[in-house]
C-alpha cells in the first residue's frame, strides 16, 4: 500500500514532464548538436557546486545526531557517576556522630580503640567504602577500618591533605588523590568529629573507590573522561589518558600538587591538544593523534567536568559518501534528461498518443489529490491510536511498579517497627549497648529497603544485575532474626539444617528478598496449624547450593501450582496479599541465573525449592542442625 501511494504521484510526474517535453519538440523538431553539448558543459560546471553542497549537508547532519547522542550519553554517565559518589555522603557525619568515636578523642584506651577499630570494619564492608577512619587534630591516623593489613592508615600523619584542612575549618572536606599509603586512587570525603568532652577535634574521613565506573566506560567501548578544575584527567576509559592534563600547568598548580602530593608516585604529562574550543586532539591506542568532538557537562564538584568524545573521522567518511551519493544521483539526472530528449524527437508523430497521456495524467493527479488525503487521515489515526497505547502500557507498568514495591517494603517495616519499639524499652532501662545493637539492625533494614528502591532504575534503563558474593547461611539467620518477634508470636518450631557458609553468586539485598517472601508465605500457611512447624535445609547440590523450605500447611492444589508464579495470583484471602511475592522472587532467582520451584508435600504441606549458583568457596560443616 505504502508503494502505491508514493509510486503513482512519481509516476504522473514523470509523464508530465515527459509530455512537456514532447510539447517542446513539437515547438522545434531539430537539436544542433552545439545545444546537446551545451547541457553537457554546464551540467559538469555545476558538479563541483553539488558535490560540496552534498558533503557538506552530510556532514553537518551527520554531526548534528553525533552530538545529539553524545549528549543523551553524558547526561546518563552524569548521573552515574553523582550517585556512586552521593550514596557514601552521609557516611562520614555518621562516623562523626558516633558515641564511641568520639570518646576516642577524649581517652585512648586499648579497649576502647579495638572497639572504634572493628566499628570502622563493620561499617566500611556494609558500606562497601573503600576505607574509612579517623584522624585527630594534628592530622595523626588514630583507628582505621583496615587496621588488620600491612597498609594499615593507623599512625599515618595526613595533615598535608585538603580534605584534612577543608573539615577543620568549615566542618567538611572532598579531595580526589591517590593513597599515598596504599597508592591507590579515591575519593576521599571527610566530617569534623566534636569530642564527647567538647575539647578535642577531629577529622573522620570515607574513601570511595572510582575505579569501577571506570571499568563500565570500557566495558561501553565509548571514550569518556572526568577532568578537575586544574584539567587533569582522573577517571578515563582509556587508560593511557589517566593522570594526564589537557593545558599546561603553572608553577603554582605544580606547587599546590607537590605540596598536598594528590598524584603521589605519578609523573605528569601532558595529553592532546585543543584546536578549538569544542575540538580535541587526542592520542590513539596506535600512538597516532585523532580528532574529536568535545561534549562536556560540569559536575557537582567544584571544577569537575565530565567529557565524552565523539570521533570525527565518522562524520568526514559520511560526508564522502553523501558526496558520492549525489555525484551518482547528479550523473543519472543529467544522463536521463538528455536520455528524455532523445527520446522526445522519436515520439513527434504520437500526437494522439499524447493526448491520451495527458487525459491520463490529470486522472493521476486526480487520484493522487484523493490518496493522499486518504494517507493523511489513516496516519493521524494511526498516531491517536499508538498515543493511546502507549499511555496505556505506561500506566500498566507504573501500577505493577507500585504494587511490587508496596509488597516488598512491607515486611522491612514491619520489622523495623518491632525493633524500633524494642530499642525504645532497651533505653528506657539504659541498656545503650544492646539499644546500638537494634539501632543498627535498623539501619540494616533501611539500607536493604534503599536497595528495593534503587531497582526502580529498571524503568530508566537495562543494566545488567551484578554478581556479586553473598552468604546464604548468614542471610538465612539476618531474616530470621527479623521476623523473631513473628515467629514467637506464632510459635512456630523452625528446625534448621544450614552449613556455616554458603557462599552464592548473588547480593544480600536479593537474597534477603526472596528469603523474606518464602518465610513469611511459609508463617502465613501454617497460621491456622496447632502444631506450627517450618524446616529450612540447605545443601550443596550439582554446582550450586539448594535452599529448602517446608512448612506443614495446607499445601496447594495441582491448578495453584501452575499460577503461583504468576503476577497478582494469590491462595490467600482477599485482603491478605496482592500476589506480588512469589512473582517478584521468581524474576529474582531468574537474574541471579538460578531456578525455584514449589510443589505439594505428601505428608501435607508445602515444599519451596530454589537453587543458586555457588562460588569458589564451600563448606559442609554445619552451622545449624534440627
Amino acid at each position: 500500500m505504502w508503494i502505491r501511494f508514493v509510486y503513482q504521484p512519481i509516476t504522473a510526474l514523470y509523464y508530465g514532464l515527459y509530455l512537456q517535453l514532447l510539447e517542446n519538440d513539437m515547438i522545434k523538431t531539430k537539436r544542433s548538436v552545439w545545444e546537446l553539448r551545451r547541457i553537457w558543459l554546464i551540467g559538469f560546471m555545476l558538479l563541483p557546486f553539488s558535490l560540496l553542497l552534498g558533503g557538506w549537508l552530510g556532514f553537518n547532519h551527520a554531526k548534528e545526531k553525533a552530538l545529539q547522542q553524545a549528549d543523551e550519553r553524558l547526561n546518563l554517565y552524569a548521573s552515574s557517576f553523582e550517585g556512586a559518589i552521593n550514596r557514601y555522603e552521609y557516611l562520614p557525619w555518621l562516623v562523626a556522630q558516633t558515641p564511641d568515636v568520639r570518646r576516642l578523642l577524649d581517652e585512648a584506651s586499648d579497649s576502647l580503640v579495638n572497639r572504634v577499630n572493628q566499628f570502622l570494619l563493620n561499617t566500611r564492608n556494609t558500606s562497601m567504602a573503600d576505607e574509612v577512619y579517623l584522624m585527630d587534630s594534628s592530622g595523626l591516623t588514630l583507628v582505621s577500618s583496615n587496621f588488620q593489613t600491612p597498609e594499615t592508615f593507623v599512625g599515618n600523619n595526613y595533615q598535608f591533605r585538603p580534605y584534612f584542612s577543608d573539615a577543620m575549618r568549615t566542618g567538611r572536606g572532598e579531595f580526589f588523590a591517590i593513597g599515598t599509603t596504599t597508592g591507590l586512587p579515591g575519593y576521599f570525603m571527610s566530617e569534623q568529629v566534636i569530642s564527647q568532652q567538647g575539647t578535642d577535634l577531629g577529622v573522620a574521613v570515607v574513601k570511595v573507590n572510582l575505579e569501577p565506573l571506570q571499568a563500565d566506560w570500557q566495558l561501553a567501548g565509548e571514550k569518556v573522561f572526568v577532568s578537575d578544575t586544574n584539567r587533569i584527567i582522573l577517571l578515563s576509559s582509556h587508560p593511557e589518558w589517566k593522570y594526564r592534563y589537557l593545558n599546561p600547568l603553572s608553577d603554582q598548580q605544580l606547587d599546590d600538587l607537590r605540596r598536598n602530593r594528590q598524584f603521589d608516585g605519578v609523573e605528569l604529562t601532558p595529553l592532546g591538544a585543543s584546536s578549538r574550543a569544542d575540538v580535541l586532539n587526542m592520542p590513539s591506542t596506535e600512538g597516532e593523534t585523532a580528532s574529536y568532538l568535545n561534549r562536556s557537562v560540569e559536575l557537582s564538584r567544584p571544577g569537575w567536568r565530565l567529557h565524552y568524545l565523539v570521533s570525527v573521522e565518522p562524520l568526514y567518511q559520511f560526508a564522502l559518501l553523501s558526496a558520492a551519493v549525489v555525484f551518482i544521483l547528479y550523473i543519472l539526472a543529467l544522463t536521463a534528461i538528455l536520455w528524455m530528449r532523445e527520446r522526445s524527437r522519436r515520439a513527434m508523430a504520437a500526437v494522439k498518443a499524447e493526448q491520451r497521456l495527458r487525459a491520463l495524467n490529470d486522472t493521476l493527479e486526480d487520484q493522487v489529490i484523493e490518496r493522499t488525503a486518504e494517507l493523511q487521515k489513516r496516519t493521524t489515526e494511526l498516531e491517536r491510536i499508538q498515543r493511546e497505547l502507549v499511555q496505556s502500557e505506561k500506566l500498566a507498568a507504573l501500577g505493577i511498579m507500585a504494587a511490587g514495591l508496596s509488597h516488598e517494603l512491607n515486611q522491612p517495616l514491619t520489622a523495623v517497627k518491632t525493633y524500633a519499639a524494642s530499642g525504645k524499652k532497651l533505653i528506657a532501662k539504659g541498656a545503650l549497648e544492646q539499644a546500638e545493637t537494634i539501632l543498627d539492625k535498623i539501619m540494616t533494614l533501611t539500607s536493604r529497603m534503599s536497595d528495593i528502591t534503587s531497582q526502580l532504575k529498571v524503568f530508566v534503563r537495562q543494566a545488567p544485575a551484578q554478581h556479586l558474593k553473598a552468604d546464604w547461611s548468614a542471610r538465612i539467620t539476618f531474616v530470621l532474626d527479623m521476623l523473631e518477634h513473628r515467629i514467637q508470636q506464632q510459635g512456630v518450631d523452625i528446625k534448621m539444617d544450614v552449613p556455616i557458609k554458603a557462599m552464592v553468586r548473588a547480593d544480600d539485598a536479593r537474597i534477603e528478598q526472596v528469603l523474606v517472601n518464602l518465610i513469611s508465605n511459609a508463617l502465613d500457611a501454617v497460621v491456622d496449624c496447632p502444631i506450627p512447624e517450618l524446616a529450612i535445609n540447605l545443601h550443596h547440590h550439582n554446582q550450586g547450593w539448594c535452599l529448602q523450605i517446608k512448612d506443614n500447611g495446607s499445601g496447594f492444589s495441582n491448578d495453584e501450582i501452575k499460577h503461583l508464579f504468576e503476577p497478582f495470583y494469590s491462595t490467600k484471602k482477599v485482603g491478605q496479599g496482592m500476589g506480588l511475592g512469589l512473582f517478584i522472587c521468581y524474576g529474582l532467582i531468574q537474574d541471579l541465573g538460578g531456578s525455584i520451584r514449589a510443589e505439594s508435600r505428601p505428608s501435607g504441606g508445602a515444599l519451596f525449592e530454589v537453587w543458586l549458583p555457588s562460588t569458589e568457596e564451600r563448606t559442609d560443616e554445619k552451622a545449624y542442625a534440627a
